[in-house]
């Protein structure tokens, strides 16, 4: 029995493939989220009026504490499900016209 090995045979690399050609040839401008810039200070002052702690609002959302000052200093954007966890872990609206305002 004669065995051949292939080069790269079952290492599941894609070594310069077409996929790849057409993303970097692609001149077109993607689109990054933009966060309104009330969303960070509002985070900080509700949390700050509850007199919580970056690790403890983090321990309440299931977040690692960086990344809520990742959020309050904006170098950072929240997804559309961690907004919803802040706003109701700080009651607060964080989404919409009313940023800051108390949630009913």
């Amino acid at each position: 029995m004669d065995v051949q090995t292939k080069y790269g045979a079952g290492q599941n690399k894609v070594l310069g493939g077409a996929n790849q050609k057409k993303i970097v040839e692609s001149e077109e401008d993607i689109a990054l989220p933009e966060l309104n810039p009330s969303v960070p200070q509002a985070i900080q002052r509700a949390r700050n009026a509850l007199k919580m702690t970056q690790k403890e609002l983090a321990f309440k959302i299931n977040e690692r504490p960086g990344v809520i000052n990742e959020y309050e200093s904006g170098s950072a954007i929240p997804s559309q499900a961690v907004l919803s966890k802040l706003e109701k872990a700080l009651n607060v609206k964080l989404r919409g016209k009313e940023i800051g305002k108390p949630l009913k």
